[in-house]
């Protein structure tokens, strides 16, 4: 004969539900320790955890994980776009700032070259056959350079910069006139150093 209430017996075989919330227990612990022992590093993981409780009932501590791993996870992205920025600075006065400066040069013997030109047949070459006396000519990026006329005796000789193509951003320029071989008369629109500088070469920047 039972002697319990059958309801009793009924509420005794029901799981009793978690008083934690594990994986806002487990994102604020992660967080937590990523961010006092890892820089921040572990703090993505936590934060993702700590996200993920929120979902459940009691949610004060995945709270309290998403904040600290929302801190941490910031730490780690500064940190990591500081270090993008940095070698980006260091890649281009390594690397790009003395191609550009032997493309200058480049660009200052093609001028020579139509110069010479000029001086022999008194005029100008046509388009066509300006860049094929130049054609020889390469920048230090490994494109052929462009001759490109224009009025009252002036030409440019364009090189295509970095990014090789012609008519962008970066592309590199001089421009000349029948008295350019004596003075410069124009700044290169590019400032690397952030200064303006002329050079007294046959060309003008």
């Amino acid at each position: 004969m039972c002697c319990r209430p059958c309801h009793e017996s009924k509420e005794s075989h029901r799981p009793k539900s978690s008083s934690t919330n594990v994986l806002g227990a487990w994102g604020f612990g992660i967080s937590l320790f990523g961010l006092l022992m890892t820089f921040g590093l572990l703090c993505p993981l936590g934060l993702m955890l700590s996200f993920l409780g929120l979902f459940a009932k009691k949610r004060g501590i995945a709270i309290a994980g998403t904040i600290i791993g929302g801190i941490g996870t910031s730490i780690v992205a500064v940190g990591i776009g500081s270090i993008a920025m940095a070698a980006s600075a260091v890649h281009h006065y390594q690397v790009e700032v003395p191609k550009i400066e032997q493309t200058r040069v480049v660009l200052d013997q093609a001028c020579v070259e139509i110069e010479s030109y000029r001086q022999e047949n008194n005029k100008l070459p046509e388009g066509i056959e300006g860049n094929k006396l130049v054609l020889k000519f390469e920048d230090a990026f490994g494109n052929a350079v462009r001759y490109e006329p224009e009025e009252d005796g002036k030409f440019a000789i364009r090189s295509a910069g970095i990014d090789g193509q012609f008519d962008t951003r970066d592309d590199l320029r001089t421009l000349n006139t029948e008295r350019a071989l004596n003075e410069p008369i124009a700044s290169h629109a590019t400032h690397f150093r952030g200064h303006h500088t002329h050079h007294r070469h046959s060309c003008g920047w």
